[in-house]
């Protein structure tokens, strides 16, 4: 206010000069006009008008540049001290301007009170965010000002303006949250529509919501937790939207319908596809709400639950298959399949985040480990059959270790790279867990460098073992043909299965290999025909090549024999063999034709031979069947058999 006085004296001191400036300036110009009087009436004279015209002019200039001089002399003051005028008037002009808003200020409060605590409007917010400037800008100016009345100003708008902030939280919170309802992800996923996400006009607001909090709370001193809310709402979301889809992996795992695993019936799948969806969707919101700066942390403390749910279901799975190996490995293999199809989507999620979470990182291992753990144990298991005896087929049939092992292997060539990778980290030739078992190991040179043919050498072994079991086992049975049609049966199995499904697997001499011992036990069950056969066997050729029409009684009664012992033998036979089972329709219809090519036309010729010798008064007796019936016999071995 000093200031202020002192300014108005100096005023008042300039219009004073402005004053006599101006009676100055009056009288010049009156002296001027009675010059120009007195220079009208000299020309007036004519006789001295010519005489003195050049002097004349002379003098008017020099009187008039006089004048000039003392004008400007009188004036060049003057202005200068008007311009100092006009800036002190400004000055006093804003000086007053400044003195009303500040008085403006003190007042502030009551009008704008009612505004902050009245709240915002979600779909008109720009009025209370006016309000919010004024306050902050009347808090910012007498902040400044080394007065009682201000301080206390100050600190009542300081509480407004944190009233205001937890009201844009409030608001930023209920618009979120609404906006945040639980959705079913595959819904949307098995429809090929993309994960809905926030609308646009929302986004808008919420946005501007967090840049507000952001950049005014601190100004206010008020740090705002807007942050903190977004996290735990879209959060909560997430985990909500993403329960069915955990739970539905564990019970499709626990009531499946098959005693093993099969390939993609677990729900883990679609939940990995579900979370990561639902993820990238929520990226892009928090994108888009999130200032800068907090979108990597926001996003990564959001899909912090969902992500560790994810992992811990995937824990429960592979606790199961840890449990259960022979029937669920392949459970913990599906999971590895998926997850690794699906590496380059986490991995540009744990970009974004700034960090790999350590706990999926745990979930790989676990599955890592018990993947590992099943190759060497399923090998064991197939050799600790080789001392088992129960459990063998009666009827030589296919046996279950047979078929689960083929069934095994199958499953493993379902999922070729991650079963090439798994054993490319345990090691060619690691799968033996016998240090002594020389028939699966292998030298530097021959040991495997891909995933394809480190599969190779595994099946191979595997059936190796498998072979050993089984000749093991075989030697259990009492009748050698018995024992030839339990192994012509499974060596026919394990043919048909690489030709079926493994040729692309397994190297061509293994295919030759059971090719060989097909023959070789088809071969020797023939034999078991042999004393058969035997009877069959007639030396009654006489001179010239010519058949005897009449034979000596001896003769007859070794003819009777022949007849006799066939009939015994093919009855044994029928009997035993009916007792047998070739499953398969293609090797039995083989093992039936190769029986007929050799006993048929042995039997023909020796049923035509002798019905023509009379080598009884009644054939009958001894000749049981006729052609037809004897090869229908042979037809009718191993009924019941065919699947």
């Amino acid at each position: 206010m000093e200031r202020l006085d002192e300014e108005s004296a100096d005023l008042d001191f300039l219009e004073e000069n402005l004053r006599k400036t101006q009676a100055l300036t009056e009288k010049m110009i009156v002296a001027g006009r009675s010059d120009e009087i007195n220079a009208a009436n000299f020309k007036k004279n004519p006789r001295i008008t010519i005489l003195n015209e050049d002097f004349a002019e002379t003098s008017m200039l020099n009187v008039f540049d006089d004048r000039l001089v003392r004008l400007e002399a009188s004036i060049l003051p003057i202005h200068k001290s008007t311009q100092t005028l006009t800036k002190l008037v400004d000055n006093v002009d804003k000086t007053r301007n400044g003195v009303h808003e500040i008085i403006g200020y003190f007042d502030l409060i009551e009008q704008e009170e009612a505004i902050i605590k009245k709240g915002p409007k979600e779909d008109d917010l720009e009025p209370y965010l006016k309000s919010i400037d004024k306050c902050s800008k009347a808090m910012g100016v007498l902040s400044t000002m080394r007065m009682k009345s201000s301080e206390k100003i100050t600190s009542q708008l300081k509480q407004i303006l944190k009233a205001a902030m937890l009201q844009l939280e409030e608001i930023f919170r209920i618009l979120l949250t609404s906006r945040s309802n639980p959705i079913e992800p595959l819904s949307y996923i098995t429809k090929n529509l993309d994960i809905p996400g926030i609308p646009q006009d929302s986004l808008e607001i919420l946005s501007k919501l967090a840049t507000y909090l952001v950049a005014s709370g601190p100004e206010f001193g008020y740090n705002s937790d807007f942050v903190k809310d977004y996290v735990d709402i879209r959060s909560n979301y997430l985990v909500k939207s993403l329960t069915l889809s955990s739970q539905g992996s564990i019970s499709t795992a626990e009531k499946r319908s098959t005693p093993v695993y099969e390939k993609g019936t677990c729900g883990f799948n679609s939940y990995t596809e579900s979370l990561l969806k639902m993820f990238q969707a929520e990226y892009n919101v928090a994108e888009k709400v999130l200032p800068r700066e907090y979108v990597a942390s926001g996003f990564r403390e959001t899909i912090q639950r969902p992500l560790e749910n994810f992992v811990e279901t995937g824990k429960i799975l592979n606790n199961r298959a840890k449990k259960n190996m022979q029937t669920d490995v392949f459970l913990a293999f599906d999971m590895m399949e998926t997850l690794n199809k699906n590496s380059g989507t986490f991995d540009e999620i744990f970009r974004i985040t700034g960090k790999k979470d350590p706990s999926y990182g745990d979930l790989l291992h676990s599955l890592m480990a018990v993947a590992l753990r099943s190759f060497p144990e399923f090998l064991e298991e197939i050799k600790s059959h080789r001392t088992k005896t129960s459990g063998l087929p009666n009827d030589g049939t296919v046996h279950e270790l047979t078929i689960t092992t083929l069934q095994h292997l199958k499953r493993l060539a379902d999922y070729p790279e991650t079963v090439g990778s798994v054993l490319l980290t345990l090691g060619d030739g690691n799968w033996s867990m016998s240090e002594k078992d020389l028939n699966f190991s292998r030298d530097k040179n021959g040991r495997a460098s891909s995933g394809s043919v480190i599969i190779r050498h595994y099946f191979a072994d595997v059936l190796e073992s498998l072979a050993q079991s089984l000749d093991s086992k075989s030697k259990t049975y009492k009748k050698a043909a018995l024992t030839s049609i339990f192994l012509l049966n499974n060596y026919h199995y394990i043919l048909k299965s690489i030709r079926t499904q493994f040729l692309s697997v397994l190297d061509p001499e293994i295919e030759f290999k059971y090719e060989k011992l097909v023959k070789k036990y088809n071969d020797a069950y023939q034999d078991s025909w042999k004393p058969c056969c035997g009877n069959l066997m007639d030396y009654t050729m006489v001179r010239g090549g010519t058949l005897k029409s009449t034979l000596g009684s001896n003769e007859k009664q070794n003819v009777k024999e022949k007849f006799k012992n066939f009939n015994t033998e093919f009855d044994e036979m029928c009997k035993v063999n009916k007792g047998y089972a070739i499953p398969d329709l293609e090797l039995r219809t083989q093992v039936i034709k190769d029986i007929k090519a050799v006993l048929i036309p042995m039997y023909n010729r020796f049923l035509e031979k002798h019905q023509q010798s009379e080598f009884s008064k009644t054939p009958t007796k001894y000749i049981k069947y006729d052609p037809v019936t004897l090869e229908n016999m042979v037809n009718r071995l191993f009924d019941g058999s065919i699947y």
